[in-house]
């Protein structure tokens, strides 16, 4: 799919027929990266990274790249198909597309797909199908036609008949409508379906289009005959994008001559700017990395660079955004391959494979280039790039590949220690390793966290650090290591620069001393979060006011003023009415106080606010089971709110839908601990299996489960503060009146 044709003699054959010139050469790189792993058609989870980079690093048509194809596009099309099954749907299209665009024409063969290829292709045609996207599903029906058994190919068939016949059906009642449809769902195809009867078509009809396009023009200049309005727009669209459509098809594979001669065969030259036209030119006659990124940016417009779109009111028609980002990965692989240590390069395919779904592999193809220029400015880059994809991989719900990134970082992490860079490096290597400890201590991996964020204290001393380090020194039983670290946190410029950390700070001083039995010093640190979070209240950012009014209302509980503390959560929701992110903290922090409290009609209230702001399942689950144990607890007969939302979500694969499936009394709590993955499910399971014994009435039984889940590694869990409070039963409110701070 991208980068140039192989040797193929048939592959060479339409290309030629198709273009009526001579593919480009293949050219030498100028450096290339030193190969980490082995050539091998099975690569594993820990090998990808590196195997990506030394896949695309390989010379088009050679053994090595035939060795590497399969092991790296096969591991994609696995991870496609887990990400359908975990109904990540939109993560696993970007997996799947990203593994085929790594396949040039004419190498698409069943074992270069993998055994896992199956489930991820059926599973995007069915996705594909649902979104009205008739040129990408007839794709993929292509691939499973070439490449599956006979019933599945003979019913591949059947869909790509309807879907010809719904083309041609829907094209339009004119000639150049017919054709211009006809295009376009070519080009489509030949966007995800990397074979040389994909290409070969879609330049082919691209070609007819222009031609009627060009002639309806000639026409009316010669016999000053209208053609109708339809005729009209259809030939404008062809005369704006045709052009620039037969050569991103062709430099998408990098290949510049074929792009040439192309658009003379078309006589459309003077539809390509005169930009695109001499950048492809320089690349035919001296193929090297800055000129292939110099196609790569007179690919895409202006607006288009800057985050722009087209605009409603100009008559031309903008391109196809898929299209022009296909070719412009294409170009980027080509001049990485050339030069492995060209920063733009290297940064603009990093780009790619975050988006692509091999996000693990950015620190890896950044390598070459950092170790090329210790440059500071190159390093914040990387460094950056690499947070954002340990981020992206964290919050889409997999902390392995997380892990994996930042493990593939390790030799970047090692260039930026170097005293020359550290300070002057930001994102700095403090920061990924901190950042690193800190999803380690989500998913309930103590030891992990702690050695990260003790070496990210090393060389940069932050509050956002010391704090996770204190709740671990906590659940060690450390009392007074803890304490240390928050005072000391306190003082840093992080804390004084964000009221909501700094109150943080001091709301966990207060329950540290309050659960040590120190009540009465207890009341110091939470009366001086209160004001300091009143005193905020001023601010106009109103995910900030959001996030303030919560830690307001969590101050105010502790002190036993739960009717202020109420409308400090109101005033949460009204700050930020239209971020769900926000509204999904305020509900949750609303129903839990309701579970501590057994306040069953609060909880029903709070639930239904959060079907109204049509929160993610994911985070309504968790309230529905708090709602089901409160009517379990009141023994009474539930409303049915929670038990729909529960049947909803308990198919769900994940492991919200096995926690749905325990509240709806199909799973018993055995089973459910037994399928947690990880420190943090294992504690969300006994929770629920403890407040089943409560509910039933063994509340001893019920409190010995809390107390395991107290002692369980899920630090940062709402469970895990529920247990707490309900053990602590009277001791979890401070004794005397909240300090008057002027609230509403």
């Amino acid at each position: 799919m991208v980068m140039r044709f192989t040797s193929v003699v048939a592959v060479l054959a339409l290309a030629v027929a198709a273009c009526g010139g001579t593919p480009s050469p293949v050219a030498r790189p100028v450096h290339s990266p030193e190969r980490v792993t082995p050539p091998s058609a099975q690569v594993s989870d820990d090998a990808f990274a590196g195997a990506v980079r030394d896949l695309v690093a390989s010379e088009p048509g050679s053994q090595e790249r035939q060795a590497r194809l399969a092991g790296v596009v096969s591991r994609q099309m696995t991870r496609a198909a887990s990400r359908f099954a975990r109904r990540s749907n939109e993560r696993a299209l970007a997996t799947l597309t990203g593994g085929l665009a790594l396949v040039r024409p004419g190498e698409l063969k069943p074992d270069v797909l993998g055994p896992n290829a199956a489930v991820a292709l059926r599973s995007a045609a069915i996705e594909l199908s649902k979104k009205g996207d008739e040129g990408r599903a007839r794709a993929i029906y292509e691939i499973i036609a070439r490449t599956a058994p006979p019933p599945e190919s003979a019913a591949a068939r059947g869909h790509l008949d309807a879907i010809s016949a719904w083309v041609r059906d829907t094209s339009g009642s004119t000639a150049i409508q017919a054709a211009g449809g006809q295009a376009r769902a070519a080009v489509d195809r030949a966007l995800l379906e990397p074979s040389p009867e994909a290409l070969s078509d879609a330049i082919t009809k691209t070609t007819d289009w222009l031609a009627r396009a060009l002639a309806l023009r000639a026409s009316y200049r010669s016999r000053r005959v209208q053609p109708s309005r339809e005729e009209a727009q259809e030939a404008l669209r062809a005369m704006s994008t045709g052009g620039v459509a037969l050569v991103a098809l062709h430099v998408r594979i990098a290949d510049a001559n074929g792009a040439l001669a192309a658009i003379e065969k078309a006589q459309a030259r003077e539809l390509v700017s005169p930009d695109l036209m001499r950048a492809v030119e320089r690349a035919a006659a001296k193929p090297s990395a800055p000129a292939w990124l110099e196609v790569a940016r007179a690919l895409r417009p202006a607006s288009s660079a800057q985050g722009g779109g087209h605009d409603p009111d100009d008559d031309e028609p903008p391109q196809d955004p898929r299209l022009v980002r296909a070719a412009a990965f294409g170009c980027v692989l080509e001049a990485y391959r050339l030069d492995a240590t060209l920063p733009e390069a290297a940064a603009s395919l990093a780009a790619f494979l975050m988006d692509y779904g091999m996000a693990e592999a950015t620190p890896t193809v950044l390598g070459p280039a950092l170790k090329a220029s210790a440059d500071s400015r190159l390093a914040s880059l990387a460094l950056g790039m690499t947070l954002r994809a340990m981020v992206d991989e964290s919050q889409g719900e997999e902390p392995d590949a997380a892990r994996r990134t930042f493990a593939s970082a390790a030799p970047l992490l090692e260039l930026a220690d170097d005293p020359k860079l550290a300070r002057e490096v930001n994102p700095s290597p403090a920061r990924l390793r901190a950042t690193m400890g800190e999803i380690e201590v989500r998913e309930g991996r103590l030891a992990e966290a702690r050695a990260l964020l003790e070496r990210s204290l090393t060389t940069e001393k932050t509050a956002a650090t010391l704090l996770p380090l204190a709740r671990i020194d906590w659940h060690d039983k450390k009392s007074v290591q803890a304490l240390a670290r928050l005072r000391e946190a306190q003082g840093l410029a992080d804390a004084k620069k964000d009221v909501g950390l700094e109150a943080e700070l001091l709301l966990m001083e207060s329950d540290i001393l309050r659960e040590d039995g120190d009540a009465r010093a207890a009341r110091q640190p939470l009366a001086e979060a209160l004001q300091r979070l009143a005193k905020a209240r001023a601010t106009t950012d109103s995910d900030d006011r959001a996030r303030i009014e919560r830690g307001i209302a969590r101050a105010l509980d502790r002190f036993g003023a739960t009717v202020p503390a109420t409308r400090a959560l109101d005033r949460a929701l009204e700050a930020a009415p239209h971020d769900k992110r926000q509204a999904a903290a305020t509900v949750g922090q609303q129903v839990a106080r309701a579970l501590v409290l057994g306040d069953l009609k609060t909880a029903r209230d709070a639930l239904q606010k959060g079907l109204a702001y049509d929160l993610d399942t994911g985070d309504l689950v968790y309230y529905a089971m708090w709602v089901r144990i409160l009517e379990r607890q009141a023994k009474v007969p539930g409303d049915g709110m929670a038990e729909r939302l529960l049947v909803q979500i308990k198919d769900d694969p994940r492991w919200q839908g096995k926690i749905a499936s325990f509240g709806l009394g199909l799973v018993k709590s055995e089973d459910l601990i037994a399928a947690a993955q990880s420190p943090a499910q294992k504690a969300e399971a006994l929770f629920y299996g403890a407040m089943l014994l409560r509910a039933q009435g063994d509340a001893k039984g019920g409190d010995d489960g809390l107390r395991q889940v107290v002692a369980a590694g899920g630090l940062e869990l709402m469970e895990t503060g529920i247990a707490r409070d309900i053990l602590s039963g009277p001791r979890a409110r401070l004794a005397g009146p909240a300090p008057e701070v002027g609230l509403p």
